[in-house]
């Protein structure tokens, strides 16, 4: 496969796509799930915990192991176990069997999504890398916006467990791409030895940089923060306020362009070499404000798309003006970490998103008329705790 082709670029995309396939292309089928097996409103947002989950914490492991082994094997096995788990997902015979299936999923894509970067960096250097990881980015940052359209368009022809077969096909059409056209890009000569010893110590110390901690807990908190309504937001816009899931796919792409919006607007501006330090502050302070609006309007008995959405649409653009300065800001102090410090990030991020869909999951089940309020509550929270963490990192020097 040529690294200078579409079709590498494509590939690679694919790979990457694989979280937004298996989250956002699932949110129209919750209520058909829950229906189904007779759940309480409310509780199909745990498919979505239980994915993140497991996606948390394999990047942490996945990425050692292909430095060991080579990109080649990791990715095959990842892709397989990726396309079996959601068909054991289309064919679950009961809510617990799904539950268990999409954790595996989320162990696969976990593992799958981490590859595609250091493919890259195996491969090609300066100004092609950069290129290359950047159109990647692009594509992989349109599916949030293209996952939940398809979604809706497999609902139509069918349930909901037609859905995660597609997601089966889709990981198979990956596997095959890679056994006929991708060649292992990691020679034998430049893999590294793996030491679970040296891999722990590397995190313990990690997590022991203070200035490394706390933006990995500003980029979990403000990710829970917007994936708060992302995982409820079926329950709210199509059973708490009657959205038809035709109107609910076009809503949650126009939330979803708040986030495109707010990284296009972060890219001009790091082009316009504006401090990230007044970035970030904007964009915090952003999602602060806009999440006590919609937390306020919906106290007040205001339970109406139009009333919640603009302020959602602002928390997400706040969320992805940051999210490039965040992961940047993070690893400056430990350079030498950079490897395992992007593992520790994404693991951090994904436990955070799945703690804050897991208990909204559970609280609004039991207290279904409160799902509007404990949602932006949640999301005012979480956003409001970033901000101050951030604050705090700023009135002291960071410790390494």
């Amino acid at each position: 496969m040529n690294t200078e082709s579409r079709k590498f670029t494509v590939f690679l995309a694919s790979i990457a796509a694989l979280t937004s396939l298996s989250i956002d292309m699932s949110l129209p089928t919750l209520p058909a799930i829950e229906h189904e097996f007779g759940l309480a409103a409310g509780r199909g947002g745990l498919t979505m915990s239980l994915f993140l989950a497991g996606y948390a914490f394999t990047p942490l492991v996945g990425g050692p192991l292909a430095d060991r082994f080579g990109r080649r094997p990791i990715l095959l096995g990842s892709l397989v176990s990726f396309a079996v788990s959601a068909l054991a997902c289309s064919l679950s015979p009961s809510f617990t069997w799904l539950l268990i299936f999409r954790l595996m999923q989320g162990c696969a894509a976990g593992v799958s999504t981490t590859l595609p970067l250091a493919i890259v960096r195996d491969l090609l250097r300066g100004t092609a890398a950069r290129q290359r990881i950047s159109e990647v980015a692009t594509i992989n940052g349109i599916m949030p916006i293209i996952a939940p359209i398809f979604g809706t368009t497999v609902m139509v022809l069918g349930r909901w467990r037609l859905l995660f077969g597609s997601q089966a096909v889709f990981a198979i059409c990956i596997v095959i791409a890679l056994l006929v056209d991708f060649k292992e890009s990691l020679l034998p000569d430049r893999r590294s030895r793996l030491d679970i010893s040296n891999l722990t110590h590397n995190y313990a110390r990690l997590l022991k940089n203070r200035t490394f901690l706390s933006y990995a807990l500003i980029n979990g908190l403000t990710f829970a923060c917007i994936f708060s309504f992302i995982s409820v937001s079926p329950l709210i816009l199509m059973q708490r306020m009657g959205v038809l899931r035709h109107t609910y796919t076009f809503l949650f792409v126009l939330m979803a362009s708040g986030t495109i919006a707010g990284s296009l607007l972060s890219v001009l501006l790091s082009r316009r070499h504006i401090a990230s330090h007044r970035v970030i502050m904007t964009g915090l302070s952003l999602m602060v404000f806009a999440s006590a609006i919609a937390a306020g309007l919906q106290i007040a008995g205001l339970h109406m798309p139009i009333y919640i959405l603009p302020p959602v649409f602002s928390t997400f653009f706040g969320f992805g003006l940051i999210v490039p300065s965040v992961t940047v800001e993070a690893v400056e102090p430990v350079p030498h970490l950079a490897g395992s410090g992007s593992g520790a990030l994404r693991a951090i991020l994904m436990s955070f998103g799945s703690g804050s869909s897991a208990f909204l999951a559970a609280y609004c089940g039991r207290n279904f008329a409160q799902t509007e309020i404990a949602t932006t509550l949640t999301m005012f929270a979480t956003a409001f705790i970033a901000l101050s963490i951030y604050l705090r990192l700023h009135r002291s020097p960071a410790t390494a």
